[in-house]
């Protein structure tokens, strides 16, 4: 009886330790090397191991989006004058994302794009000349570019904030609210959103410190804080948010270097169960900094994570147990195991080679 029970013991943890999940990785990449600019991977969710799938011709793919149901993929083209351009993907029957159509951005340099589930909507911040570009869809494909607005203005800083910068745009939980940020002029901006997804062509400007080079920002799930990352000084600004209005509850350092030039702070992400805020920061310090969220929505500092030089944009994967961080310089893409309890990282020695990576996506 007590072998059976041993060996049934030995079993039941034997099947733990080989059962896996495996999730698809999509990495979105400059091509001045000669890579396709977007390629797929197959993760396994237990180990980090990942295999490659299949690629997509896309130039400059710096940035994707999956639509909610993963039925639709949009990748921008990062590119300037008349090949700045958003491009759409159907998911067919084997899983896998095939081209559908493109349509010029106007605006050059698109750097971000995000999806409006309700009105089926994309939106492109466009960061040579700072504008924002807005596209409807029809069973997934893109129609012709429905608004195009561009900014004005300036800044403090004489080598990055002579013009505008549109660098995110980022719907609000609710889809009411569409917000830009614009390195150039230290302001974000934000939309009222149209039931038919276009924007409201005039918006609020909300101001922030000059000099700090506003860039990535990210909601909590409910909607009640925002994040946002400065890439110029390097610093995290906490927003409550109550309908329209943000009030500015914080302000923490990301970056910890001391040098006296401009810091490069890159991508924020919130941690699938909503207790840990990361941060990238790359070149002064070439970093993740990882901040606890307090029950009132505030951040304490907890640790730095090393990581390889100028990591661009990193993602969590669905579990929350894995971080996986581009690094644009060294071309790969690495892995780190996640402890929720500590919110400590451990490089997994998992990388995967990729030309340039910068936008990490998993399929939904």
């Amino acid at each position: 009886m007590i072998s059976f029970i041993l060996i049934s013991i030995h079993a039941f943890f034997a099947t733990l330790t080989t059962d896996t999940t495996h999730y698809k990785l999509i990495v979105g990449s400059y091509t001045a090397n000669g890579n396709p600019g977007i390629e797929v991977y197959d993760v396994n969710g237990t180990t980090g191991a990942s295999s490659p799938i299949y690629q997509l011709k896309n130039k400059n793919a710096s940035y994707l989006t999956v639509t909610p149901t993963g039925e639709y993929m949009y990748a921008v083209s990062e590119e300037n004058g008349g090949d700045s351009k958003i491009s759409a993907y159907h998911k067919n029957s084997m899983n896998q994302y095939t081209f559908m159509n493109s349509s010029s951005t106007i605006g050059a340099a698109p750097c971000f794009v995000t999806y409006r589930k309700t009105s089926q909507t994309v939106y492109t911040a466009n960061y040579t000349g700072g504008s924002l570009s807005v596209f409807k869809t029809k069973d997934g494909e893109l129609l012709p570019i429905s608004q195009h607005i561009v900014y004005s203005g300036s800044s403090i800083n004489k080598s990055r904030q002579m013009e505008p910068h549109a660098h995110n745009v980022v719907l609000s939980p609710d889809e009411q609210f569409l917000y830009v940020t614009d390195l150039g002029t230290d302001n974000i901006y934000q939309h009222k959103v149209n039931k038919d997804g276009t924007v409201s062509v005039t918006y609020k400007k909300i101001k922030i410190n000059a000099g700090n080079g506003p860039r990535h920002l990210v909601f909590d799930k409910s909607g009640a804080r925002m994040y946002l990352v400065s890439e110029l000084k390097g610093l995290v600004d906490v927003y409550q948010v109550v309908g329209d209005k943000l009030t500015n509850v914080q302000t923490i350092v990301t970056d910890t270097s001391k040098v006296k030039d401009d810091k490069a702070s890159a991508d924020i992400h919130i941690s699938p169960n909503g207790k840990w805020l990361l941060v990238s920061n790359r070149i002064t310090s070439d970093d993740i900094a990882v901040f606890k969220i307090l029950p009132d929505g505030r951040l304490e500092a907890h640790n730095h994570q090393p990581v390889a030089k100028m990591p661009r944009n990193f993602t969590f994967d669905p579990s929350g147990k894995l971080v996986f961080v581009a690094s644009q310089t060294e071309s790969r893409v690495q892995v780190f195991s996640f402890d929720d309890y500590t919110g400590k990282l451990m490089d997994l020695h998992k990388d995967i080679n990729v030309s340039m990576p910068v936008c990490l996506v998993f399929q939904h």
